[in-house]
């Protein structure tokens, strides 16, 4: 399922019901960065930083909530992920968070939290000239040539199923989604495809390959066993 955009994840979290933030209370008692403003401003006492106030048991600095260390790194991860729109740098996910939060030094911690992000350093952009790009045959007939991909986590079908299995014929751009399980082996995938695939418009003639362990192993072990393939 596509998750909420940054901005609005982080709204829900910060400005739904001060329920979600009662366990801060307990917190900020023993919080090193709020520890002693709160303790103060708690007992009605003043504090030489005029930016903090105490409202319904919550701090806050300049009408930011003051956020404790231990729900810090949940909170960048909201800002930092997005599904939609992929992973946004420091600047940005500092930017999101500014809007609504507060904590010391938070560009150095979203900073270290980002650099440590595993997704991020998988997919970063190589800048190398690595050679000519090597463009894709132009198919010139409906389902000769295809392309694989897998949709999800959506929610839950009848049957069970959270994914969709989903083949396109690159010439004519028709779509087939397949239902099929988070878990399916490449023996599944292979049975899919000959079920809803191969039966109605055979084999593609260019080669092709699907990111799913085993697919072409038992490809062809289905193959062997009786299909018969035109």
């Amino acid at each position: 399922m596509l998750s909420r955009p940054p901005i609005v994840a982080t709204i829900v979290i910060l400005q739904n019901s001060y329920l979600m933030h009662e366990g801060y209370k307990e917190q900020y008692e023993v919080d090193t960065n709020f520890q002693i403003i709160y303790g103060k401003l708690i007992l009605g006492n003043e504090v030489g930083n005029n930016d903090f106030h105490v409202n319904d048991g919550l701090l806050f600095h300049l009408e930011k909530l003051c956020i404790p260390i231990g729900e810090r790194n949940d909170l960048i991860r909201e800002a930092h992920t997005s599904r939609i729109l992929g992973y946004f740098g420091v600047g940005k996910t500092l930017a999101n968070l500014q809007r609504y939060c507060y904590w010391p030094k938070m560009q150095e911690h979203i900073s270290r939290y980002i650099r440590g992000c595993m997704l991020c350093s998988v997919s970063k952009l190589d800048n190398r000239k690595l050679g000519l790009y090597m463009p894709l045959s132009v198919p010139t007939r409906q389902w000769e040539s295809i392309s694989m991909d897998f949709v999800g986590v959506l929610p839950i079908f009848k049957k069970g199923n959270d994914y969709l299995y989903v083949v396109v014929d690159r010439f004519s751009k028709m779509c087939i989604l397949i239902p099929c399980k988070k878990t399916i082996t490449g023996q599944g995938v292979a049975g899919l495809f000959f079920n809803y695939v191969w039966i109605h418009f055979g084999l593609p003639t260019s080669s092709f390959l699907i990111g799913i362990p085993g697919f072409l192993e038992n490809f062809g072990l289905l193959c062997e066993k009786g299909w018969t393939l035109d």
